[in-house]
């Protein structure tokens, strides 16, 4: 596979900035690293934040991000939507591989689900970025409500039982014996007394 093939399988990075920067020299320099990774064809758009403010507020993750911890939290870059670096420039490196690895499909999976079991359920990707959205992009399907798909594996805080398991009678049936036994045990021993 030749590097125009390379280059045409990456993913797109949306990058905000700060504006005005709070180091000029910085932010200037980065632009101008991000600037020749566009001319080798890394999908890379750059919102500032005066000149684009419509992007602040339409991307929803950067708002909610800035809402939440403020402006300190810029320059922020998402790969899709998700946040990959805040409070920080991504360096040259970090752009190439955030392109490179935005590209694989890699199997998610919630932290509850993979406690159930090995591998766990895989989560719902979201579809397309930022951009991808201002073009016009269907938006994802909702979330599962009710927590993971467990599959076969029974839910025992739910109430489930089932072959092997303990049944809702078993535990008064014992109760039942053990105080019978007791109570012939008491007629037995007052009858040679009288």
């Amino acid at each position: 596979m030749s590097d125009a093939d390379d280059l045409g399988q990456l993913a797109a990075l949306d990058i905000f900035l700060p504006s005005p920067p709070p180091d000029a020299d910085i932010q200037e320099a980065f632009l101008d690293e991000a600037a020749a990774l566009a001319l080798e064809g890394h999908p890379i758009t750059v919102y500032l934040q005066d000149e684009d403010a419509w992007a602040f507020e339409e991307c929803e993750p950067v708002r909610a991000l800035l809402d939440s911890a403020g402006e300190s939290a810029l320059p922020v870059t998402l790969l899709g939507l998700d946040i990959v670096v805040s409070a920080m420039y991504p360096t040259t490196e970090q752009m190439r591989r955030f392109a490179r690895a935005g590209t694989e499909a890699p199997e998610r999976s919630s932290a509850a689900a993979s406690a159930c079991g090995p591998g766990g359920a895989p989560m719902p990707r979201e579809a397309g970025g930022f951009a991808a959205q201002l073009m016009g992009a269907a938006p994802a399907p909702a979330r599962p409500a009710g927590g993971p798909d467990i599959g076969a594996r029974r839910n025992l805080m739910g109430g489930d039982i089932g072959d092997g398991l303990p049944s809702t009678g078993t535990g008064t049936s014992g109760a039942g014996a053990g105080a019978g036994t007791a109570a012939s045990g008491a007629g037995v021993a007052s009858t040679p007394a009288g």
